[in-house]
């Protein structure tokens, strides 16, 4: 009996090296656990002098922040809320179909949110000059280290 505890107990342990090992490397990717994956917005507010945006860019920025807040806050409230229902359905232990129902609406949502962030990067894109972007980017980047 002692001998099966002993074995169990270093199985356990060779088991938590090896998903910290994962995890380890998973978070060595530049920005791969970032939520949201991308967020541009927030650095050309406060970097606004540094990128020396002009008048007609500020007002293009306030323009696309203005139209694009409401659906990018609902979307992110849908995936608090579905995220929410799912970790009870599995704690619950609910039937298997309401469980795969909610990881697909979950994963629905997230690619919208996703598609969002894509929108806000090819206007960014559009409307900055290329060395005003790069410099976003590598701010961007930078920050995520």
């Amino acid at each position: 009996m002692k001998s099966s505890l002993n074995t169990l107990r270093q199985g356990a342990i060779v088991l938590a090296l090896v998903a910290t090992a994962g995890f380890a490397a998973a978070k060595g990717v530049p920005g791969d656990g970032a939520i949201p994956v991308v967020e541009l917005m927030p650095l050309t507010m406060r970097y606004e002098a540094d990128l020396k945006l002009t008048p007609e860019q500020i007002k293009s920025l306030d323009d696309y922040r203005k139209q694009a807040m409401p659906g990018r806050v609902a979307v992110q409230k849908k995936i608090i809320e579905l995220r929410g229902q799912l970790r009870m359905a599995l704690l619950d232990n609910k039937p298997q179909a309401d469980r795969d129902a909610l990881m697909k609406q979950v994963a629905e949502a997230e690619v919208q949110h996703f598609q969002g962030r894509e929108r806000c990067v090819a206007h960014l894109r559009q409307m900055l000059s290329a060395e005003q972007f790069a410099q976003l980017r590598q701010l961007y980047l930078d920050g995520l280290r």
